[in-house]
């Protein structure tokens, strides 16, 4: 992004540096660029304006313009638009993937009919499309993914048209990492179509020449070829390609972590979320909705992200604590030496990374209240344990539990109540027919939505689809059972105190509104069918390997 950013930059041979520009994206290349570079990292670049493509746009008569955009004829007939109508002195076009040949010719085509080309400063493919939401975390931002490829209404050229962009995502992910993969993947479904596909894009890199290895080398050394880079079995990391189907529980269990739950409870999306947040004073106000945006330097939700929801309560708490013993030793230091003005001085020089800490513990505060009101609320904890015992116990036992919970008006939505049918359901594939409709039949009876549980029926009757073998983890153990004085001191009392204890005030009661009783809400240690895909003996099943250089059928 900031390479794409660095217009007229050497290694771009495109001359001189530009320091202003105008940066214009679509829709899907704004999302990807969000998450990696805020407001405040585009200024830094030199970007004065940021324009979604669709949008009605003025002239910029003084300033060179940067298109980032997927590789579509809607997009190349609208950059060729404003280069006709004269918009920007100069363009250099950015496509987030590969844009194919017909697209370069007519854009070129067009250009030139309309004596414009001269301010085409620059072509790139980028191998943007895709979203990295953290170092070790990225998506391919499409969200309806699983309909498009599975729904019956789909056509072969949707679902080709959709495979496509599934690969041009992952050969992104390739080329960013600088990595030659072996690929794995289950025949005879929607993954193996993608394998083979990817495995086809970067065999075809590979052929074109050094400038196709080098994308893959992670030395960038000029001259590379397939021949000289390709790497041992043993260097190389592996790619597992699966289809939802294999694990579709994941999708459906009620979660315990601080980063599933965020997700699932307060749709976090490409890091942001809208977090319901009540004022802590004597006026009664009502409740309004703020946005907060997961930032890289969040030391909290990097060390917590993982962590079960009570661990992260106690967390918050900590931290609050720990901001108040600081904030005193603050008042304390500056109460008692130096003169006023070195006093100020000091405390001018702490306040900003107080009101970091200050404006990250509020945040994380307000997010673990939002959660905690909603497990209270809807009984969470309790569907999260009754859905880790299915896997662990009997037929009968879990059906017993699922009917109280479907009957019972006072846990839960009546999606909750929906999905944890669902997932007793694949975890418990061997229950008979007359026992899935018995339960069908209450869920229906509460109003409860059937067509997902239709649509599993459906999917179990055209494949022999299992779930997720799901055992304890080697050495786990079973599923958990349920004053003072001075002018500096005056400045930071003044500035954070009163913040102080209001987040002092808010981490506690977060545990007094009833963490408590879930502390003893435990996950238990299992190992997923996902996770046997990498070795390829544990599974009993045949799976594809596509060596990238090399295609090889492993059982």
């Amino acid at each position: 992004m900031i390479r794409m950013l660095n217009i007229g930059d050497a290694s771009e041979s495109l001359g001189g540096s530009q320091s202003w520009k105008v940066l214009i994206s679509d829709t899907f290349c704004q999302e990807v660029g969000f998450p990696l570079i805020k407001v405040g990292g585009l200024r830094s670049s030199g970007v004065t304006l940021h324009l979604n493509i669709n949008s009605e746009r003025l002239p910029v008569l003084d300033t060179p313009t940067v298109y980032f955009v997927q590789p579509t004829p809607e997009n190349v007939a609208r950059i060729v638009k404003d280069v006709e109508k004269g918009f920007y002195p100069n363009i250099y076009v950015n496509f987030g993937s590969t844009a194919p040949r017909n697209l370069l010719e007519q854009l070129a085509k067009e250009v030139i009919k309309s004596g414009t080309a001269h301010k085409v400063a620059g072509i790139f493919d980028r191998y943007l499309s895709f979203t990295s939401l953290s170092p070790t975390l990225f998506t391919l931002n499409l969200p309806k993914a699983y309909e498009a490829v599975h729904s019956p209404a789909a056509s072969d050229r949707d679902i080709q048209h959709h495979i496509e962009h599934v690969v041009d995502g992952l050969l992104s992910v390739l080329v960013t990492t600088k990595s030659l993969p072996i690929i794995r993947c289950p025949p005879g479904e929607a993954a193996e179509m993608v394998a083979r596909r990817l495995d086809q894009r970067i065999r075809e890199l590979l052929a074109s020449g050094s400038a196709g290895a080098d994308l893959f080398s992670d030395s960038g050394v000029r001259g590379s070829t397939a021949a000289t880079m390709e790497p041992s079995a043993s260097q190389r990391p592996m790619l597992c390609i699966l289809d939802r189907d294999v694990d579709l529980v994941t999708m459906l269990n009620h979660t315990w972590t601080y980063q599933a739950m965020a997700q699932d409870f307060l749709g976090m999306r490409l890091n942001s979320m809208l977090v319901p947040v009540t004022d802590d004073n004597d006026t009664p106000v009502p409740p309004y909705t703020k946005t907060y945006s997961l930032e890289e330097g969040d030391t909290f939700w990097g060390a917590h992200a993982g962590d079960t929801f009570p661990n992260v309560a106690e967390a918050v708490t900590e931290a609050v604590e720990e901001f108040q013993k600081t904030r005193e030793g603050m008042i304390a230091s500056k109460s008692g030496e130096g003169t006023g003005t070195q006093d100020l001085a000091a405390a001018f020089n702490l306040m900003p990374e107080m009101r970091q800490k200050k404006r990250l513990i509020d945040m994380h505060t307000n997010i673990a209240t939002a959660l905690m009101k909603q497990v209270v609320a809807r009984q969470l904890h309790r569907y999260y344990e009754t859905e880790d015992r299915f896997s662990s116990q009997s037929m009968g036992t879990s059906i017993s539990q699922i009917e109280r919970l479907l009957r019972d008006g006072q846990r839960g939505t009546i999606v909750d109540k929906t999905r944890a049918l669902m997932v007793l359901y694949l975890t418990q594939p061997s229950m008979s027919a007359p026992q899935v409709q018995g339960l069908i039949d209450v869920l229906q009876a509460s109003n409860g939505d059937v067509s997902g549980m239709q649509y599993l029926q459906h999917l179990s009757s055209i494949r022999n689809m299992t779930a997720p073998t799901l055992v304890p983890a080697p050495g786990a153990p079973g599923a958990a059972a349920p004053g003072p004085t001075g002018g500096a001191a005056a400045l930071v009392g003044g500035a954070l105190g009163n913040l102080g204890d209001r987040l002092r005030q808010g981490g506690q009661g977060l545990l007094a509104a009833g963490m408590q009783g879930l502390k003893n809400v435990l996950p238990s240690r299992k190992d997923s069918v996902v996770q046997s895909v990498g070795t390829p003996h544990s599974s009993g099943k045949s799976y594809v390997s596509l060596a990238g250089l090399k295609v090889a059928m492993k059982a």
